[in-house]
């Protein structure tokens, strides 16, 4: 009784706002749903090359699509505007349009535009806008279709650059429909929106059409990439025509109407066709797995997007089709998810989500995998690799043979016990030197190094390709005993973006629940930066052979499909990109070989080198000048950059940073932080003096070469590349950015211009100062909160130090309320790490009375995520009656 009464008084507030707890996940991605501007803006944050494109894209996008329609309920806020030279409001019969002195029946007048084009954001507005808006869309559409262009219907807009037209949409709410004329006779209608929205939506689509209509600009043509065609690539001709979105550089999205399919539209279950272009088609049309290879920026979740959307319009009819996105960022799910719309035959996950689903839905079996047991890289570096003698093979390379070759791999999987034999691994015609660059007596080492690891996991430990290869074995299992739970788990699509961050073992879990020949996959092999990751593109085709067998060769993803126009970074950025790509390909030509080169859509400013700063400088610098610049440095040495810049907190480490992007960064002693080992080779690769068998000698090199190649492609707009201290590697670096004289470097020189380097050597007070807005900062902080709540499950003192970002962020937003909830969330991490931490366990009163404190401001903050990941840490810690309640009260209520 006296527990009973102590568990109640104790949690009594946390029992009562449980109910009110609403079935969905909630988290901070809810929060980013609230705010409409962050929300759409978030990933197409202008990218502009002009400084004054810039300033009028700011000025012209905040607020802009606010009053587009009203995220919150769902429906077009009305004005109550009238302009007197508007007709009356009462809608004529679809099928008449009054064109000044007489009625003219559609049926019968020539209709001198055959087809429309609607934007997206027309189309979200159309499914949002009041039933009658939608029959005052169609009555404009028709008269415009038919040629009339009386005042009302066909404005010219001035001030305008392009010739921009505005059709009133009616008397009573004020909107106007924007829209523009193309050479083939087609009506595209870019915006419906209020009338105080015109001018800054006028000057979005000013900008996009210029943009849209600037000369592509390529890298120079690199020597490797002038080869013939690799007989794996399927090349896919550019179409330069590309419309950009007015809020970003991305390809703007948009939906064909026929004339005769005008009065469709006021049909609420109308759902447009896709307009795709020739090289699009091509993409989203593919038969079989599709497999989607380009660059960073180069629009390849664009693709899925596209192919998602197809997908639904094309299987429509079906009502047992199902399609799943999977990425291993919660943000790049809720970017695809806003960008196609929910759908009842549409689900988006994480792939941990994935797994968890998986797990909780197959029939049990004994293995546990808790969280303490886990080994992950740095615990392998630490209790295994350090203090014994692995010979000269890095810690990191002999983990990723471990959980890409050894226990990840095909081959693996079909032996013995699922681990590949020592005979196996080391002969060269299963594992090629192209597959696995090490030397016979390397390999020794490694699977010398493997077997200790195998002994020392048997004390309960887990990695994660146990945790795959166990699911993948209650899958099978499940296949042939469950068939109603195994085929209830099965997709009839599935899409995953970021291919290359995925094992063997691990595609061949989207291959079970799907099956060949029905998955989208997409990736940059170049950004396989993942910890235990080697990625290839045969990699996916062995999957296929081993799910098809030799029966069904049909059902073996076949050639890759390439994108490389790049729509995030200007050439300028693209041109340093391209020189890392080139030293890449120069030692390990098997490394990314699969794409050829990359192509800017615009030419931009080089990026600018500081080389030997003073730290103190450049603290001034980042605080006073750029403050609010992205600082990107090795994971490793964040703590120490961010305490020598005087506790600046928008500090990155690189593989923190994959899938972000920003558009001004400095990246910050990346050559200073390498290896002593390897500043010597860097030296000689840059400078043209790199010797035979590289690759074998230093393999280490080719992932930091990828590292340096995600780091510089985060970038948007502005780059710096700053060195505090002289090195071998960066002084060659900076030589060879910095001047022409690097024999067999390329100079991007274009149309019989002089060669000219690729960076620029800057000094400090040459820099233009640079501030971030308060929708800039609240984006960024939630970005960090959303990142830190993905994190949680694998490094919690990442998910603290992101959160330390996000309070950082909202304060200077002026967002007192986010700052409060992010600090609540930091709160209850900081707890769970202690609680995962301490060697004597707390006792049970300071357990109860700090989680149920922590759970009443979760709760109030609509943390729920964070709520149960807290509630399952402090679970061993509660007396058994504590631990009962709080699961049947609490936890099981949680989503």
């Amino acid at each position: 009784l006296e527990e009973t009464q102590r568990f109640r008084e104790m949690w009594k507030h946390s029992l009562h706002m449980v109910p009110t707890i609403s079935n969905q996940i909630l988290g901070w991605s809810s929060v980013r749903d609230n705010y409409c501007f962050i929300k759409t803006t978030n990933s197409s944050i202008a990218t502009e090359t002009m400084l004054e494109t810039d300033r009028k894209l700011g000025q012209a996008t905040s607020g802009a699509l606010e009053e587009i329609y009203d995220d919150t309920t769902g429906l077009v806020s009305i004005d109550t505007e009238i302009d007197p030279e508007i007709e009356n409001s009462v809608p004529t019969p679809l099928n008449h349009v009054k064109t000044g002195q007489s009625d003219n029946i559609l049926s019968v007048s020539p209709a001198k535009y055959t087809r429309i084009q609607l934007a997206s954001y027309v189309v979200r507005w159309l499914n949002k806008c009041d039933p009658k808006y939608r029959q005052f869309f169609v009555r404009r559409m028709k008269q415009l279709a038919a040629g009339d262009r009386s005042r009302i219907l066909a404005k010219n807009l001035k001030g305008s650059k392009s010739v921009i037209f505005e059709t009133y949409l009616e008397q009573k709410s004020g909107f106007r429909i924007l829209w523009t004329t193309g050479e083939n006779k087609d009506i595209l209608v870019w915006f419906v929106a209020k009338h105080k929205s015109v001018s800054r939506l006028m000057r979005l689509i000013d900008d996009s059409m210029n943009r849209s209509a600037r000369q592509m600009t390529s890298i120079a043509v690199l020597p490797e990439f002038r080869k013939e065609t690799d007989e794996h690539i399927a090349a896919i001709p550019i179409e330069e025509n590309i419309i950009l979105d007015p809020l970003g550089n991305v390809p703007l999205k948009l939906y064909n109407i026929c004339f005769d399919e005008i009065e469709q539209i006021s049909d609420v279950t109308w759902k447009p066709q896709l307009h795709l272009t020739e090289e699009e088609r091509d993409i989203v049309e593919a038969k079989g797995t599709v497999v989607v290879l380009g660059r960073s920026g180069t629009g390849k979740t664009i693709c899925i997007c596209n192919r998602m959307d197809h997908d639904r319009q094309r299987m429509s009819h079906d009502t047992t089709f199902s399609q799943l996105f999977v990425a291993r960022s919660q943000r790049l799910c809720g970017y695809v998810r806003d960008t196609i719309g929910n759908d009842r035959c549409t689900s988006f996950k994480t792939f941990e989500q994935l797994i968890m689903l998986l797990e909780s839905s197959l029939p049990q079996n004994d293995k546990l995998f808790l969280p303490s047991q886990r080994m992950d890289f740095m615990r392998f570096k630490n209790e295994i690799y350090e203090g014994n003698t692995p010979g000269d093979v890095d810690a990191l390379i002999v983990w990723t043979n471990i959980q890409a070759f050894l226990k990840g791999s095909i081959e693996a999987i079909r032996s013995p016990g699922r681990i590949l034999a020592k005979k196996e691994y080391i002969a060269t015609d299963i594992f090629g030197k192209r597959r696995c660059r090490l030397t016979t007596e390397q390999r020794e080492s490694v699977y010398a190094v493997f077997l200790r690891y195998q002994k020392h996991m048997s004390t309960n430990l887990w990695d994660d390709c146990d945790r795959i290869l166990s699911t993948i074995q209650r899958l099978e299992e499940a296949k042939i005993t469950e068939k109603e739970i195994f085929n209830a788990l099965r997709k009839s699509k599935i899409y995953v973006d970021e291919i290359q961050d995925y094992t063997q073992a691990e595609i061949l879990l989207f291959f079970y629940i799907c099956g060949p020949g029905d998955l989208f996959l997409a990736g940059d092999p170049a950004q396989s930066v993942v910890l235990g990751v080697e990625f290839r593109f045969e990699d996916i085709r062995a999957v296929g052979h081993h799910i098809a067998g030799p029966e069904r060769r049909d059902l073996i993803p076949q050639k890759p499909k390439i994108v490389n126009v790049n729509f995030r970074s200007h050439s300028g950025i693209l041109d340093t990109a391209a020189t890392v790509l080139r030293c890449l390909f120069d030692v390990f030509p098997d490394s990314a070989k699969q794409l050829n080169e990359d192509r800017g859509l615009f030419q931009g400013p080089r990026p600018g080198i500081f080389y030997k700063v003073e730290s103190d400088r450049l603290s001034t610098l980042v605080s006073e000048k750029l403050h609010g610049i992205i600082i990107l440095v090795h994971d490793s040495e964040k703590s120490y950059w961010r305490r020598v810049l005087g506790g600046y907190p928008l500090v990155y480490g690189i593989r923190e940073a994959k899938g972000l992007e920003f558009k001004r960064m400095i990246l910050l002693g990346f050559f200073r932080g390498l290896p002593c080992s390897v500043q010597k080779p860097f030296r000689d690769l840059f400078l043209g003096r790199s010797t035979t068998n590289f690759d074998i000698n230093f393999p280490q090199i080719e992932g930091i070469l990828k590292l340096l190649y995600t780091a510089v492609t985060r970038c948007i707009e502005k780059l710096f590349i700053a060195e505090t201290s002289s090195s071998s590697a960066g002084d060659a670096f900076v030589r060879r950015l910095t001047t022409t004289s690097i024999r067999h470097a390329p100079r991007f020189a274009q149309d019989g211009d002089k060669e000219e380097a690729l960076a620029t050597r800057n000094r400090t007070d040459d820099i233009e100062k640079m501030v971030m807005t308060c929708d800039e900062w609240l984006a960024t902080g939630i970005d960090n909160a959303e990142m830190a709540e993905e994190t949680t499950n694998t490094d919690l003192s990442q998910a603290e130090a992101l959160l330390d970002k996000a309070v950082y962020c909202f304060e200077q937003a002026n967002e007192p309320v986010l700052a409060s909830t992010a600090r609540n969330h930091c709160s209850s991490i900081r707890f769970r790490s202690q609680l995962l931490s301490t060697n004597s366990p707390p006792a049970t009163t300071q357990v109860d009375l700090r989680v149920s404190w922590l759970m009443e401001r979760l709760l109030a903050d609509n943390l729920l995520i964070e709520c149960r990941k807290l509630c399952t840490s402090a679970l061993p810690f509660f007396s058994p009656y504590t631990r009962e309640q709080v699961e049947k009260l609490i936890l099981c209520k949680l989503p």
